[in-house]
């Protein structure tokens, strides 16, 4: 006989947006229960940044008025206007600014979480409406807080890490890439490498969990105090339906089917689906369609909760400008999963780096922000029969930034020369040759755009010319942060791929999260938050943090009507 449990509220998934419905669902009084598939919690939000795009925040206002930045809802729907195009949904966007500041206000006001401002332009700055005072970040968390809830907190994708240590916030990873030639960023590293190695002998593992990663730890404290149970390795199966309405799922705890009954909604925050390769066939563009999936994203992430959605008549949003968060991604060789995946967010942006095809010519803007430069990619590998993109530096730029999994000077990289994921020659002929790119096209693209970059410019694709590209680039570098000439050999190259943080296509959901069903109404008691939601801003990336903004933001949505839909309020949260 199947077992039976009950309880107010199923939470299948423990990335932010779930959590965030969790916390804010047990905070009105509501008895929840957070499922989760893997073994640890956190989900594709605990090896993020960590960071959320919330205009008007309280943060965005006060680092505003710090700077002599206004900003307003005019001119921040102006700007995603300009970013949606025909994908502009009015109602959700409206409720997303309307609530996003109040949720920052009331985790933090009521919970653990507590973000801190950033200025960080928007991705596309230079449009009507853009800014450089959205996204907020997340504070660091003590590990000492989170008790035995430690042990199935997930962890950082380790090949992020140094010598076990995760680097925090941007300004902090600005230290650690110039330590091998500046003596104060150095100090600084030393320091904080001091710190890390005396939490190890002291207390077995690092004392400081940051970024993405935070986050989880400040909302699953939350949570464990609140009561909120969390089954891991607890995969949902299948929805249960009675009539109209959705009153619960089906689980599977420690290899047996357990009935649980949700008596006012079940939220769905499975991660989407980056690793689903059915829907990815159907769903995405050009060689992305068939190509092995390159992401950081779980191996868990296959589409669990749209499945079951859709089993039980939910509508799945197909119409957006981009089918996912796109990222530019290396692989290891052997590579089996996300730990051998890296996301370059920061080296192609330097200085002294190029992207090419096989027939040795660039293709796009590699300062570019990464939602777009993978669709570029993907364009350039239909209109010029390729299937492979690599990044090109110098021994300058590698002993400075390093190149993926290779980390800068003076970590040796041995062993990628030796696996293969590094290649190395004294010539850009002979780099070429090693990679199958035609040697004199090379030798031309990097010679050409040396001559430009030296002067600060790129005539080709505008590098160097957005807020956005000098940021990401190296602030010390003149004329241009972002630009800088390959001219000291010997040159190194990695094969890029076009990989994804996470899904943007999913359930079709209204401004209060709930999911619609095929007639266009509310399926009852069902609700989708995080990846598992049809992508708020249409497929579009605004700026920093504009996937997990919308998760937790969507996430204490659904929280709010569930919780006024059972006769409760949500505490802080009118």
């Amino acid at each position: 006989m199947t077992q039976t449990e009950t309880c107010d509220v199923l939470v299948i998934g423990s990335g932010a947006g779930a959590l965030t419905s969790a916390v804010t669902c047990a905070k009105a009084g509501l008895k929840v229960l957070v499922t989760e598939k893997a073994g640890q919690f956190g989900g594709t939000t605990a090896t993020s940044g960590g960071v959320l795009w919330v205009p008007g925040s309280r943060h965005a206002k006060a680092l505003g008025a710090r700077l002599g930045v206004e900003d307003d809802g005019d001119l921040v729907r102006t700007y995603l206007r300009h970013e949606t195009g025909n994908c502009y949904d009015e109602a959700r966007i409206e409720a997303y600014l309307e609530h996003a500041p109040r949720m920052v206000e009331y985790l933090e006001d009521h919970t653990e979480v507590k973000f801190y401002p950033m200025e960080f332009p928007d991705y596309h700055p230079e449009a009507q409406g853009g800014s450089r005072i959205r996204s907020v970040g997340t504070m660091d968390y003590d590990a000492a807080k989170m008790g035995e809830l430690m042990k199935t907190l997930k962890g950082e994708l380790p090949q992020t890490l140094f010598l076990g240590l995760a680097i925090g916030s941007t300004l902090e990873m600005k230290q650690f890439l110039a330590a091998g030639r500046s003596p104060r960023a150095m100090a600084y590293v030393i320091r904080r490498m001091a710190r890390h190695f005396m939490d190890l002998a002291v207390k077995g593992s690092s004392q400081r969990i940051v970024r993405g990663r935070a986050l989880i730890a400040r909302l699953a404290r939350t949570a464990h105090d609140l009561g909120v149970p969390f089954w891991l390795n607890a995969p949902a199966e299948r929805l249960i339906r009675e009539g109209d309405r959705v009153v619960g799922a089906e689980i599977l705890r420690d290899g047996k089917p357990v009935r649980v009954l949700a008596r006012h909604a079940v939220v769905l925050g499975a991660g989407g689906f980056p690793r689903d390769k059915d829907r990815r066939a159907r769903q995405y563009p050009g060689h992305a369609r068939t190509m092995e999936p390159v992401t950081p994203a779980p191996v868990t992430n296959v589409g669990d909760g749209i499945r079951m959605a859709e089993e039980v008549g939910a509508q799945f949003n197909a119409e957006l400008l981009q089918p996912a968060a796109w990222l530019p991604t290396s692989r290891l060789p052997g590579a089996v999963d996300q730990n051998g995946v890296w996301p370059h967010l920061t080296d192609r942006n330097k200085p002294g780096f190029i992207m090419v095809l096989p027939d040795g010519r660039r293709f796009a803007n590699e300062s570019a922000p990464y939602h777009d430069l993978v669709p570029a990619m993907l364009d350039a590998f239909e209109s010029r029969g390729a299937d492979r993109a690599f990044l090109i530096g110098d021994d300058r730029a590698i002993r400075r930034w390093g190149m993926g999994f290779v980390r800068p000077f003076p970590i040796p990289k041995g062993r990628y020369l030796r696996n293969g994921y590094l290649t190395r020659a004294a010539t850009p002929e002979a780099l070429a040759r090693k990679l199958g790119i035609d040697p004199e096209a090379l030798a031309r693209t990097i010679r050409d755009f040396s001559r430009h970059a030296a002067e600060g410019r790129d005539p080709e694709f505008h590098r160097g010319e957005s807020a956005y590209d000098r940021y990401q680039g190296d602030e010390n570098h003149r004329p241009n942060p972002a630009l800088g000439p390959l001219d000291k050999g010997p040159y190194y190259a990695v094969r890029i791929y076009p990989g994804e943080i996470g899904t943007y296509k999913g359930l079709k959901t209204d401004e209060h999260s709930r999911v619609i069903g095929q007639g266009g109404r509310p399926i009852a008691g069902l609700y989708a938050a995080g990846n598992d939601q049809s992508n708020v801003f249409g497929g579009s990336y605004p700026g920093a943090g504009a996937t997990i903004g919308p998760a937790v933001t969507f996430g204490w949505i659904a929280a709010r009507d569930i919780a006024r839909q059972a006769g409760l309020e949500v505490p802080g949260g009118a």
